[in-house]
């Protein structure tokens, strides 16, 4: 059985970065199985909330400069 991993039962729909799996990067699900078991069009990969493209997965520190922020969404109830 397919397990949802941002929705649904012991899901928060929050990444242990602290931002919305809404906040990350879609990939559309081309899988009819798992969309039908999960209720879950969506795959989230990398945190945009600070950026995309380029800067995706990234966030500005202090100084200005681009450092690591989250590079794939793990709900925090996985942790």
């Amino acid at each position: 059985m397919l397990e949802p991993i941002y929705s649904g039962p012991n899901r928060s729909g929050i990444c242990i970065c602290g931002h919305s799996w809404e906040n990350h990067h879609l990939s559309l699900v081309m899988r009819i199985e798992y969309i039908e078991e999960t209720k879950e069009g969506y795959m989230p990969s990398e945190c945009c909330f600070y950026g995309h493209n380029e800067t995706g997965g990234l966030m500005l520190d202090k100084n200005d400069e681009w450092v690591p922020h989250c590079f794939g969404y793990r709900d925090k109830l996985d942790v």
